[in-house]
């Protein structure tokens, strides 16, 4: 069975909805518009699902001009995809740090009442370059607003194994990944450092450890309450984590699409 691209999926704004697609553009930062935006609290910290899980209920829809959000009370608030930085502050994620911009005073008090939190939606404009950890990335790869690393890849056969310990299959959206390969054995990512997809090369780097969000519903915002403790009867390592799927490093740009080969470059 030919190993394939099963769906491709961007998070325009951290922690919140994902947008499935038919073919994406690999840009320098990742998939494009993928966690180009990001919801920070008023001392420049990100804000997640892990703090906040009706973040889930943040719905992303994108036109040629703009990215459009919603949520069940059918809020929207309808954002420019040209980037035009009026402010620029200091952001943080996790032990790193970078300078963003504020995207428009309305849209920090649309997240505010909705999130019932004070806080400001950002995005990374051109001018500001993050690296990816150098102990992974040697020839200087950037990110956006994602945890460390461009991409995460997923085999859907981990999910479905996932699934069949469970009394009740949870979605594969939960894991937030960017794209998800068919016709492997579960967790066959694990044994992979480079894939090719259309000529292009994805290095596999680092195993992605799990926290809360699996969990989390991302259409009603509840918590499972068995989900990551089943993962972990077979999954937690020596470290302590619980580990699914691989952050990836692309090494050129170009366009992934659906259904489009995958070819195990090195084990």
């Amino acid at each position: 069975m030919p190993v394939t691209i099963h769906s491709l999926h961007i998070y325009p704004v951290k922690s919140c909805q994902g947008i499935s697609l038919e073919s994406v553009e690999l840009v320098d930062t990742g998939f494009k518009y993928d966690r180009h935006w990001m919801v920070i609290d008023k001392q420049g910290q990100f804000l997640s699902q892990r703090q906040l899980p009706n973040m889930a209920l943040i719905k992303a829809r994108l036109t040629p001009q703009t990215l459009t959000l919603s949520t069940t009370q059918n809020n929207q608030l309808i954002i420019p995809l040209t980037d035009k930085a009026a402010s620029f502050t200091s952001v943080k994620i996790w032990n790193a740090s970078c300078r963003a911009a504020i995207v428009s005073n309305d849209a920090s008090q649309w997240f505010s009442n909705f999130l019932e939190t004070p806080c400001d939606l950002v995005f990374l404009p051109q001018t500001e370059k993050r690296h990816v950890d150098s102990h992974y990335a040697n020839t200087g790869q950037t990110v956006g607003f994602a945890d460390g690393f461009p991409l995460l890849v997923v085999s859907r056969a981990s999910i479905d194994l996932l699934n069949s310990h469970l009394p009740q299959k949870v979605n594969i959206d939960r894991f937030r990944a960017n794209i998800i390969i068919d016709g492997c054995e579960a967790h066959a990512e694990d044994e992979w450092s480079q894939i090719s997809v259309n000529d292009i090369e994805i290095q596999l780097v680092k195993a992605c450890s799990r926290c809360v969000i699996p969990s989390i519903n991302q259409q009603t915002a509840k918590k499972h309450l068995t989900l990551l403790k089943t993962l972990a009867s077979y999954r937690r390592r020596r470290d302590g984590r619980i580990y699914l799927g691989q952050n990836g490093l692309h090494r050129s740009s170009g366009t992934i699409s659906r259904g489009q080969l995958v070819t195990i470059l090195k084990k």
